[in-house]
């Protein structure tokens, strides 16, 4: 009997231990427990700092907008801190891979379109389609959503999105004597250029008509591919493999090097080059993003008051015979090494819900990468905005993001920029180009 009553003892010892094993393990559990499943507070009681890794939050248009919203999202969430860390554009990505090569990367991370594919095919990131659930996915416009996603798996939010539009000084084609228009097609938008080209400023400064940037980084080369898609060319053959010795790439190129050549648009400019020479009145047009009013605000000197002199177009149309552009968007991605992944998605949601990106939109002109709030009116209500909404149901998807795709966006803008600068042939250019690629986006 004694036996009997020592075993029944021991069994049930070691029921208790596993109980208690397991209620451990299910509080481990919950503590890891996705946000989407209680989107108010996925873990009200515990005291979290979340690090976010932004250059906006540097930048004097936009900190006061990225310090409201971490307010209003700690008012909600009054056991979690918004830590920011300030990394300028230029380095952040460089940085980010330094900490987290230290295990210390921090939980949030600004990134944008062409520096995006090397964290997506990195593994430094965690893939959000689980944490953000598949009614956000769905909401996400469709280029944008494919632009973020890597092999099949969302790896980051297209946050801060926008269409590269053409953006053109009423002022120079008065004087140039040109319509009270944007051009409608690249051969007048050329023809435009070349007339603005013909002015100088007061002081005897060359004044050029149309910009495109041709500096060697790998955001020019991705702004290659609007001018390519014009073309009606692609990285991509219909085989789906890697051709850019194509016609279209080459007539591409020839662009480049008229315009260069013929003293239309500034050689090896960069993309704030040119965002420079359009405010002060120096350069007729050139395509960009939704940053131009507040910059040309700020660089002109001269405030809203210099929103009268320009006007904002859709790229003009070329051998598609329709506006053809590009997305880029500043995008978020979330660190492996985040210890509270649940509610860094937690602030991503909120940071692009409707009432935080209307305060973007209203402080910095960003727009939404969701179909829900881009439809509504207050994303419609200037010209502006009536504008790259419009340019935002002609852009043309990147490739498929891949390893060596920011590497491939370097080499197209060094290929634009041996025609431009040391004047190699078009063909010839596009022939070394294409075999760069097809090592390169294996």
């Amino acid at each position: 009997m004694r036996k009997i009553l020592i075993t029944g003892m021991a069994i049930l010892l070691v029921l208790v231990m596993l109980a208690a094993c397991s209620s451990n393990k299910d509080e481990g559990s919950q503590a890891a427990s996705p946000a989407g499943s209680n989107s108010a507070s996925p873990d009200a009681k515990e005291q979290i700092t979340l690090k976010f890794a932004s250059w906006s939050i540097s930048e004097e248009a936009t900190k006061g907008a990225l310090e409201e919203m971490a307010k209003q999202f700690t008012e909600l969430h009054p056991n979690v801190k918004i830590e920011f860390v300030g990394i300028p554009f230029g380095d952040i990505k460089q940085q980010t891979f330094v900490m987290a090569s230290s295990g210390n990367a921090p939980d949030i991370i600004q990134t944008f379109t062409a520096s995006f594919p090397t964290y997506a095919a990195s593994d430094i990131v965690i893939p959000l389609d689980d944490l953000l659930g598949q009614d956000y996915i769905n909401d996400l416009l469709p280029s944008y959503k494919q632009d973020y996603t890597y092999n099949g798996k969302l790896m980051g939010v297209p946050w801060a999105p926008s269409p590269y539009v053409l953006y053109w000084n009423k002022e120079l084609f008065k004087k140039a004597g040109l319509p009270d228009r944007a051009p409608q097609t690249y051969d007048e938008m050329l023809q435009f250029a070349a007339a603005i080209s013909k002015l100088k400023t007061d002081s005897g400064e060359q004044i050029y008509g149309l910009g495109e940037a041709t500096e060697k980084l790998p955001i020019n080369g991705m702004i290659a591919l609007r001018n390519i898609y014009s073309f009606n060319g692609s990285v991509f053959g219909a085989d789906g493999k890697v051709n850019v010795n194509t016609p279209e790439v080459i007539e591409t190129f020839k662009y480049y090097q008229k315009i260069v050549k013929d003293g239309l648009s500034p050689q090896g400019a960069k993309l704030k080059d040119l965002r420079n020479l359009f405010s002060i009145g120096r350069l007729g047009m050139y395509a960009d993003g939704y940053y131009g009013r507040k910059v040309f605000q700020n660089l002109s000197g001269k405030g809203e008051a210099f929103d009268a002199t320009w006007g904002a177009a859709l790229i003009p149309t070329n051998k598609t015979n329709e506006s053809v552009s590009i997305g880029e968007a500043h995008g978020l991605v979330v660190s492996k090494d985040s210890k509270h992944p649940e509610m860094a998605v937690e602030f991503i949601k909120f940071l692009t819900d409707e009432k935080m990106i209307s305060l973007y939109h209203d402080n910095s002109d960003v727009m939404s990468a969701r179909k829900s709030i881009g439809a509504l009116p207050a994303f419609n209500a200037s010209e502006l905005d009536k504008t790259l909404n419009a340019q935002l149901q002609h852009v043309k998807p990147l490739p498929a993001n891949n390893q060596g795709l920011e590497q491939a966006y370097l080499e197209i803008a060094e290929a634009v920029q041996k025609v431009t600068v040391a004047g190699e042939s078009p063909e010839n250019a596009a022939a070394e180009l294409d075999s760069k690629l097809k090592q390169i986006m294996k």
